[in-house]
């Protein structure tokens, strides 16, 4: 038992120092390292002492297994849903980030996954609102929900807003400062130790979102001095991630919708690339290194925006 206990203890010492480079020198993102801790922690609940030799294709498809069948909280109730293959995907690839780091390493001979075939991921559910979606969330926001003051309601709206013109990340735009909006030039700076590439991209300013930071801009007047952009409900502080959670979860109560923050963001490329049919210029305002990351998010366009081109196709401008 003492052997078990020092060798699950390696496993973990080597799991926080593929952390600790993953962050520092390879610069991944809060949101990628929650995900590796998530992950491992899967892992852990399979077997808890887990050790380097348990590291086998047959380990990992028995671990699978024991994902299909666990008992998972849906609700209010526990209950076994099966693992769709994209979150099966999502699985295998930050293990096998953190794998295929023991195998550069020399801490294991192979990869694990390398003899398991990748999952056939296709999305066909829409992840884009909905135009009478978003009418909901919108009108909630700015008319509907009885905010505890003014300024909450100028922020909430402004907020959706820029979710919704910019498609920016959650982490990103909770980080924004005042000093990344620059309304007389019409940009908003998404700074590096904000973004999930850790690059620093401008995006211009809709001149439909202008009025909504304006006005947001406005009432917050001197009362604030803090530097972020969005200030906290009860304080001169920013707003936080548990106060957006909680600010979802009402637009979910109140509207019906399934509303989350990502959903803004695949709303915005689906919108962006039907108006525009500029993939490049969508990757770029999405932060996006590989460009299929950007076309994954298109999967919500309708047949009706391809029989609209397809109109418009003539053999007289062929090149």
């Amino acid at each position: 038992m003492e052997f078990e206990r020092e060798k699950q203890s390696e496993l973990e010492k080597l799991f926080e120092t593929f952390i600790k480079q993953s962050r520092s020198l390879e610069g991944k993102s809060v949101v990628t390292i929650r995900n590796y801790r998530h992950n491992f922690g899967l892992l852990k609940s399979f077997k808890q002492n887990v050790q380097l030799s348990d590291l086998t294709a047959e380990f990992i498809s028995n671990f699978f297994e024991y994902l299909q069948n666990r008992e998972r909280k849906i609700g209010t109730e526990l209950k076994v849903r099966e693992l769709k293959n994209s979150s099966i995907a999502t699985i295998r690839g930050k293990l096998s980030a953190f794998f295929g780091w023991l195998v550069e390493n020399k801490n294991l001979a192979a990869n694990p996954f390398d003899g398991i075939k990748y999952p056939d991921v296709s999305y066909t559910d829409k992840r884009a609102f909905t135009k009478e979606e978003f009418d909901k969330i919108y009108l909630a926001v700015s008319r509907d929900i009885p905010w505890e003051s003014q300024i909450l309601r100028k922020r909430n709206t402004a907020f959706i807003m820029v979710l919704l013109l910019t498609g920016i990340r959650k982490g990103e735009i909770l980080g924004l400062k005042l000093s990344d909006i620059d309304l007389k030039n019409k940009s908003l700076t998404v700074r590096a130790e904000t973004s999930k590439s850790k690059r620093t991209r401008v995006i211009p300013i809709n001149q439909e979102l202008v009025p909504y930071l304006e006005e947001y801009l406005a009432i917050l007047g001197e009362d604030y001095t803090t530097e972020a952009l969005w200030v906290s409900s009860s304080n001169d502080r920013s707003f936080t991630e548990h106060g957006l959670k909680h600010f979802i979860n009402r637009l979910n109560e109140v509207t019906g919708v399934n509303c989350h923050v990502h959903r803004f963001r695949h709303t915005f490329a689906t919108n962006y690339y039907s108006q525009t049919h500029d993939i490049v210029g969508l990757k770029k305002l999405m932060g996006h290194r590989d460009i299929k990351m950007t076309l994954s998010y298109l999967r919500s366009l309708s047949d009706n925006d391809t029989i609209e081109q397809m109109h418009k196709l003539s053999v007289a401008k062929f090149k």
